[in-house]
This record gives C-alpha cells, structure tokens and sequence, in this order.
C-alpha cells in the first residue's frame, strides 16, 4: 500500500513538474514575443518624424532627377545620427531609386506601397510593418514621408528602423537577456511553484492514501472498515462514495448469508417434508402389490385413501413451496384494484362453513357496516384470509370458535382472524412468521406444511403492511392486518 502511495504521489509530481516547464516555456515566449513588438512599436512612435525630417531637410531630386551629392550628404548625416537606420528614396511606384544600406545585401529593388500608403493615411499612430528589402517577405517597422518637387509628389524618403547592423546587436543580447533575465525568472518560479505544489500534492494523496489503506482492509474481508476523514470537497465525496458502497455491499453480504442459510434450510426440510409422504406413499403402494390377492376390500380401501391423503397433502407442500418461491424472488407484482373486503370475507367464510361444522367449529363475522372499497390485490389478499383461516380452523379444538372483523380506522381497515384455540407459547411466538413453523403442543395437523404464515407475510409485505399477532396460550389467538381505503 505505501508503494501505492508513493507510486501515485511521484507521478503526480512529474506531470505536475512537466506541466510547470510547459507553462514557464509558453510564458518565456509569449513575453519575449510581445515586449519584442512593444519595443518595435514604441521605436516606431519615437520615430515616427525621423522621414518627414530627412525629406524636409534635403533635397533628392534636382530637374526631376535624384540628387546623388545631395543623397550622399544627407546619408553620411544619418549615419552619423543613427547607424541603426536605413534609408531608402523611393519613386511614386515605390522603386528604389537610391539606399542607404549595405549593397549586396538589398535583394529587392522595389517596396509593397500598401503598408505605406496605410502607414501615411494615419499619420503613423498606427502599429505598420513595411517591406524589408534584405529579405523577401519579411517586415519590418519603418518610418515613411512623400517628396515633393515642384508641388508635386515625387516619391518617398522610407526609412526603415532596425537595419541589418540593428538586427545584428538585437540578436547577440537577446541571447543573453533570455539567459539573465528569461531562464533564470523562469528556474527561479519553477522552483518556488514545484516547492509549493509538491507540498499541496503530498496533502492530497496523504487523503487518497487514507482511503487506498481502508479500500486494503475492505478487500483482505474487515467489512466494518470506513473511511474517516475532515477534508472537503472532491476527497471527501470519493471517501462518502466509497462508505456509501461498503455499507450497501455489507448489507448484500449479510443477505447473500441470509439467503444462503434459507436456502439449506428449504433444502433440508423439503428434502424431509418430500421424503415422508413419498415413503409412505411407496409403502403402501409396494403393500398393494404385495398382498393384492390376501387384502380385504376395507384393507385396501384404507391404504388407498391414506395414498390419496398423502398425495394431496404432498401436492399441496410443492404449490406453497413454490407460490414461496416466488415471492421470496420478487417475482410476483400485486394488481391492486378497489374493491370491497366485506364481500371478500363473506364469500370465503361461507366457503369454510361446511369444513367448520364437520369440525364442530362455529365461523362468525363481525363486519363495518358501508365500509368502503379497499385498494389491494384481491386474489392475494384472498390467499391471506384463506391461510388465516385455515390456521384457525387447525389450531381450534372441536367446540370452539372463529370470528373474522373488520373495522374502519380513519383512512384504513382492520381485519382480524380471532380463534378460541391453543394459543401460541411464549418461545415461539419469535418463529412464527418462519417457514414450517407448527405448535409444538399440537400435532394433528395432517395437511399442514408449515408454509402458511410465511406466505401471508411476504404478501402483506407487497401491500406494505404487517400481521399482528395477539395470543394466549389455551385461550386463542388472533391475526391482525390493515389495508388502505381506495382513495379516488
């Protein structure tokens, strides 16, 4: 994990560090770049008469014809001035008439008059690079003002500001100014930036170093390991982010046990719940067989109705075993509808009625008069008042009791499923929402699989309700849920 870290922080430095000598480089270029033309510029300006003056103060033409002496006297005054500058006669089409400048090195003998009109027109306030006649395309700042003869425009005094000899000296100090003044700035501001940034890096992967090192721990199986930190900002969402997943995939694990363990635990007991009435379905099957010519006809007809009893005892364990399955996985999606739970209630304990009285068992209801339409699904909450009041018919002894209620409460209705029954212990009363739950102090239960409650509660939870259980050991028990009122 330290390697990690210090992995992370060292790359993080060199592109940092990279970054750093790109910007100083960039800087570097632009800055002598643009002091280069604010340098030019302000030349420009400082000279912007140096042409009118030289064309006001000699005379290049004498009877239409260039003034060689007069040229002559007026470059060697120049010279002694500014070696710096060139100067050029110019005729109205911007031919070089005559120059001063070193000769084999003018390669042009004529100037673009487009920079020099635009730089006449205004006034030279305006930034304009002209023709340099050294070298084909390519522009320097220069100074222009017309000749005139006989009141006429005869041609142009230009001038340009950085000659050859200027060019010259600009070059050997530019080198030595990028070395002074450019490179040493920029190592000197590399230096302090790389200083200061290093500091700031090593801050902010100490943080991610924080959470690689719980990330460690998460992953070698600690699944109470978070990351704890005070920082703000973009750190501390990733540790959040990071808290949020360990607890959810916690919580999934916890399930995943969960179900695993639910999983051994149906294996098992269906494995047990399947292999009880098939063996004694195969008994007595294989005693058919055997004994077929020595069985009295009631012999026989009693190992046939203790198969069919069996068989539809056993197909009764794989359709709850299944019907379980499915909302164990989610795969079933309540259809709720209005409709109304007083009518639900009187046709299933009517149903019951011939089952009660062969049990001796005596099923009333109790029901709210113009209670409203409920909202639910109807074929599933069936399946909850079927299983309830099969428990209460099982759990009843003969003589006794079942009573089904149903009561408005502000925007709900409560149903309950009351029977004067054994009761459920103390000790059991926390199991019995489990698959295969039976009271241990009553075994007649030949069609129970245990499945029953399991299944109300898994439905119930669809409708986002709860069963309640109220019971007293020998005196009874009562199950309790709510449903909401369909509201238009």
């Amino acid at each position: 994990m330290k390697s990690n870290y210090n992995s992370l922080f060292w790359r993080i430095s060199a592109i940092f560090f990279l970054l750093l000598v790109c910007v100083g480089l960039s800087f570097e270029y632009i800055t002598v770049h643009y002091s280069g033309l604010y340098f030019e510029e302000v030349n420009q300006q400082l000279n912007r008469n140096t042409a009118a003056d030289i064309a006001t103060n000699s005379n290049p033409f004498t009877d239409g014809k260039v003034n060689d002496k007069a040229m002559e006297q007026m470059f060697d005054h120049v010279m002694s001035i500014n070696p710096s500058l060139e100067v050029y006669l110019l005729d109205k089409e911007g031919t070089i008439l005559s120059y001063y400048a070193p000769k084999q090195k003018v390669l042009l003998n004529k100037i673009d008059l487009g920079p020099v009109k635009e730089y006449i027109e205004t006034n030279g306030t305006k930034y304009v690079k002209g023709t340099d006649p050294h070298h084909p395309g390519r522009y320097k700042i220069f100074t222009v003002a017309p000749v005139i003869n006989r009141n006429e425009r005869a041609g142009y005094i230009y001038v340009v500001l950085a000659g050859e000899h200027y060019d010259t000296i600009s070059e050997n100090l530019s080198q030595s100014y990028l070395w002074k003044v450019g490179l040493r700035g920029i190592l000197l501001t590399l230096l302090v930036a790389l200083f200061v940034g290093l500091i700031i890096i090593r801050l902010i992967t100490r943080n991610f170093s924080r959470i690689l090192e719980v990330m460690q721990k998460f992953k070698q199986g600690d699944f109470a390991a978070r990351v704890e930190m005070k920082s703000v900002g973009d750190i501390q969402q990733v540790g959040d982010i990071f808290n949020e997943m360990a607890d959810i995939l916690s919580t999934n694990g916890e399930k995943l046990k969960e179900v695993e363990v639910l999983r051994r635990e149906l294996i098992a007991n269906v494995s047990h719940d399947l292999r009880t009435p098939i063996a004694i379905i195969q008994g007595y099957i294989e005693t058919l067989l055997i004994k077929a010519d020595t069985l009295s006809d009631e012999e026989r007809n009693n190992y046939l109705n203790t198969i069919a009893e069996t068989t539809t005892k056993l197909q009764k364990l794989v359709y709850e075993l299944f019907e379980l399955s499915k909302l164990e996985a989610n795969q079933v999606t309540p259809i709720k509808e209005p409709f109304f739970i007083s009518e639900l209630v009187n046709d299933i304990s009517t149903k019951y009625q011939l089952i009660a009285r062969e049990n001796n068992i005596l099923i009333t209801t109790f029901l709210a008069k113009e209670l409203p339409p409920v909202y639910a699904d109807v074929s599933l909450i069936e399946r909850v008042m079927q299983n309830l009041i099969d428990n209460a018919l099982k759990y009843t002894p003969a003589g006794g009791h079942v009573a089904i209620r149903t009561i408005q409460k502000m925007q709900q209705v409560i149903i309950s499923v009351e029977d004067s029954g054994i009761g459920i212990p103390e000790n059991e009363r926390e199991q019995i929402f489990g698959r295969y739950y039976k009271a241990n102090n009553f075994t007649d239960l030949k069609n129970s699989t245990g499945l029953g409650l399991a299944i109300i509660k898994k439905i119930l939870d669809l409708h986002n309700s709860s069963l309640e259980l109220i019971t007293k050991v020998d005196e009874g028990s009562s199950f309790i849920f709510t449903l909401p009122l369909y509201i238009k």
